[in-house]
């Protein structure tokens, strides 16, 4: 929220600033988060204002444009999820496409970004950020 809040003081109009999240879950949470800090917000899922900053899914992000973007939740078990990643064991060259097109999602939801890009996680970042 406080990169968010940083970005508003700067000048960027809330319609100007895009969050990206793995889940509708976390989406869902960071609208709850961000209006009870008093920060209108709306989910990309429905049509929002420029009013409001523009909250969705990484996969809604896709041929959307943002002044400024925050991906969320980039974490280690986060990004990818197991839920989309076929067990190596199972199949490799499907685990191998699973991983590929997790990465290019989140490449999506980062190159939505025309000024400013942030990334966060919590606890241990994705395997997908490069490590400092």
């Amino acid at each position: 929220m406080t990169t968010i809040r940083r970005w508003l003081d700067q000048g960027v109009l809330h319609g100007q600033i895009g969050v990206a999240a793995r889940s509708n879950m976390l989406a869902d949470q960071a609208i709850a988060k961000l209006k009870a800090t008093g920060i209108p917000a709306a989910t990309l899922a429905k049509k929002h204002t420029e009013k409001e900053v523009g909250v969705g899914t990484m996969h809604r992000m896709k041929g959307m444009e943002f002044r400024c973007v925050a991906v969320i939740g980039v974490s280690e078990h986060g990004v990818p999820p197991a839920s989309a990643i076929t067990p190596a064991e199972e199949d490799i060259l499907a685990h191998e496409q699973d991983l590929q097109r997790e990465r290019c999602l989140l490449f999506v939801a980062c190159t939505r970004a025309r000024e400013e890009l942030v990334v966060s996680w919590h606890g241990k970042p994705s395997s997908f950020l490069p490590s400092w």
